[in-house]
């Protein structure tokens, strides 16, 4: 379905009515987009301003998306190293926060067997989740969280598809480690 209605944003916009196409494009991704730098800056404030930003961008580049990829994984690159220009500009003061609850309970309905976790078992995963490496909890949110494959998490990552399966690997070992007997099925 979003793979369809990419396209027709895409030929919305390069047809002249730019401000709906891409006020659908926000819908459809914007809460995807929120979540990959929630996850990735663990800050609300700075996910939001870089989202804000990544949609700058993407505005801005929309008329030369060239397909070679899909729009949602160019989208998501581009909230990855908006994110990661955050991160080397300055580190912020709330990243060691935990995530926002109510933001994060979002992203479980993309994911059934996700979804269905009593509060304290999501709380416990999310507390785990938040707990990994940066590049970790990135490649584990685009994957189980926004069910992306490994070969788009690889393009949104911008690394070989070896590596993203190895990061995780090691994050499923590690919050099998944080996560008692009985969360361990869900991580």
């Amino acid at each position: 379905m979003t793979a369809v209605a990419d396209q027709e944003i895409l030929a919305r916009f390069r047809s002249g009515d730019r401000e709906a196409a891409f006020q659908r494009l926000v819908e459809i991704h914007g809460k995807a987009m929120y979540n990959i730098a929630l996850f990735t800056l663990n800050d609300e404030i700075l996910a939001q301003d870089a989202t804000q930003d990544a949609f700058i961008r993407v505005y801005r580049g929309l008329g030369k998306f060239k397909g070679t990829a899909k729009l949602s994984t160019w989208m998501y690159r581009i909230v990855k190293n908006v994110c990661y220009d955050y991160l080397r500009k300055r580190r912020p003061a709330g990243l060691d926060k935990e995530f926002d609850e109510e933001a994060l309970a979002d992203t479980a309905g993309a994911n059934p067997g996700v979804a269905h976790l009593s509060n304290w078992r999501h709380a416990q995963l999310r507390r785990a989740v938040g707990q990994l490496p940066g590049k970790q909890r990135l490649v584990v949110t685009l994957h189980y969280f926004q069910d992306l494959a490994y070969e788009e998490v690889a393009a949104v990552m911008n690394m070989p598809l070896g590596t993203v399966k190895s990061y995780l690997h090691r994050a499923k070992a590690t919050l099998a480690q944080a996560l008692g007997p009985e969360e361990r099925s869900y991580a």
